[in-house]
């Protein structure tokens, strides 16, 4: 299995996730960091957010999983696995 790392579109944002910021610092996100890992989103940021991170991430990341709830313990929500 490979490694599992935490993001929260709020640190991609920079703090507070803002809909007319959010793409231009999204497209300055090194998704080198994540290249076949098994990236967990975390954090409360708007639904919104966590897809376009998502979706930046297809190509490159090994499992993109949603954590619902992350403050309590959360779980795991596949959103998308290679192989």
């Amino acid at each position: 299995m490979s490694e599992v790392v935490k993001l929260d579109p709020a640190d991609v944002a920079g703090g507070r996730v803002e809909f007319a910021s959010f793409p231009s610092k999204l497209a300055s996100l090194d998704v080198e960091a994540y290249r076949g890992k098994h990236v967990q989103l975390e954090g409360c940021a708007p639904t919104w957010a966590h897809l376009l991170v998502a979706g930046k991430l297809f190509n490159v990341a090994a499992a993109v999983d949603f954590v619902v709830d992350d403050g309590k313990s959360g779980k795991a929500v596949e959103v998308f696995r290679k192989g």
